[in-house]
């Protein structure tokens, strides 16, 4: 690894004197066709004043992603750093034993960017982003097993495209069970690290899972893009007297009926019906629900997509709150990083007046606070949710 000093050009220097973590290679005067992917890069202003250290990624429009560092201190010395001390503010939050598994790691929240990690009992969960961070994984892997005394394994997977390394692999411990069983406010989940969805489970939702197991007594509950069924269990534990949970993952669904079952719940109030949730929508009779959830995918890769997202939200909401009872609830979410809150919000607000119908703000969330975000850095408030009344 070397250290190479990269000159921006004039008036580019503003989001990074503010804090933010991503230098564009087009923002600098010259890129030398030496930079390899993890050399250290100082940054310079076109005044030549250092603005502060990163590592280069040449394989990315983000050219350097720059980490809160001395220029003194080593890159190992300053992950691992950063790590301990990322933990250090999970354990701050999570006293209670009821929760076990976390967000420990929130890449450009936590000043590392390019790498997640989550916590479930006694496993982590690695996300690397950046072949930048390589070198550094038995770094990482020692940083979180002396932050966290009870780690039996790291799974690590590996979100590069043109990556050498595999794909997936435990770079930790031995005999990773299939599925690993965790809590959440005093619920049992299950996830599979090896099969499932980025890290495994949506950490994020945690706090609007709490939100909805905290008004769903006595209601008839509808999950649209359900996945594994984390908000019916919310909401089944909160005395939802029927549910139904719709995804079009037939697996998903199976898995969501055995952790139903894990919790003590299930039989024939709670339904799982594998469809298309606009086809579902579409078939459903008007007002059969006093309590829906939308927690679609991301619908917007780029700002390319941001228009069709937008229809998308549009579209999702218009159909969801016609199956909401007079009075009823809807919880709404966007986790599209593209897509802006005052986007999202507009079409939720068209969807709702195309209605017919009227809806107050209940209650606005964001990710839970094992997600920070850097002040500097919008980018990292990607999760929307809003908590309507409809009448």
């Amino acid at each position: 690894m070397q250290t190479i000093q990269l000159t921006l050009k004039k008036n580019k220097e503003f989001s990074l004197l503010k804090g933010h973590p991503w230098a564009y290679g087009e923002a600098f005067r010259e890129v030398p066709a030496g930079l390899r992917t993890g050399d250290r890069v100082e940054v310079l202003s076109h005044k030549q004043q250092l603005l502060g250290v990163g590592y280069a990624d040449i394989d990315s429009k983000i050219l350097v992603r720059m980490l809160p560092i001395d220029r003194s201190e080593s890159f190992a010395d300053g992950i691992s750093r950063l790590i301990r001390q990322a933990v250090a503010h999970r354990l701050d939050f999570f006293k209670n034993p009821d929760t076990n598994a976390f967000r420990v790691i929130n890449g450009e929240g936590d000043g590392l960017p390019g790498l997640i990690a989550d916590r479930y009992a006694g496993a982590v969960s690695l996300q690397i982003y950046t072949l930048a961070l390589e070198p550094f994984i038995d770094k990482i892997v020692k940083a979180l097993r002396d932050s966290l005394k009870d780690l039996k394994w790291v799974w690590r997977r590996n979100q590069i495209r043109i990556a050498k390394a595999a794909a997936a692999e435990l770079v930790f411990g031995q005999n990773l069970p299939e599925k690993i069983e965790f809590r959440e406010n005093g619920l049992k989940f299950t996830t599979d690290l090896i099969n499932g969805q980025k890290t495994g489970f949506f950490l994020d939702q945690r706090d609007n899972r709490q939100l909805i197991r905290n008004v769903a007594a006595g209601r008839s509950f509808l999950n649209v893009c359900g996945y594994t069924g984390a908000f019916t269990v919310a909401a089944i534990a909160g005395g939802a007297r029927e549910s139904v949970t719709v995804d079009i993952a037939k697996p998903a669904l199976i898995e969501a009926e055995q952790i139903l079952k894990l919790n003590g719940f299930g039989g024939p109030h709670h339904k799982m019906v594998c469809s298309d949730m606009y086809d579902y929508l579409k078939n459903c009779q008007p007002g059969s629900f006093n309590l829906v959830v939308l927690d679609p995918p991301s619908m917007a890769k780029s700002r390319k997509d941001v228009e069709k997202a937008v229809r998308a939200y549009r579209r999702l909401n218009l159909d969801g709150v016609r199956v909401v009872k007079k009075g009823g609830l809807l919880f709404t979410a966007s986790c599209s990083s593209q897509v802006s809150r005052s986007e999202f919000l507009d079409a939720v607000r068209e969807a709702i007046a195309a209605s017919g119908r009227q809806a107050q703000i209940v209650h606005e969330s964001f990710h839970a606070p094992d997600h920070p975000t850097a002040l500097a850095h919008p980018e990292g408030s990607y999760l929307k949710g809003l908590l309507l009344r409809v009448y």
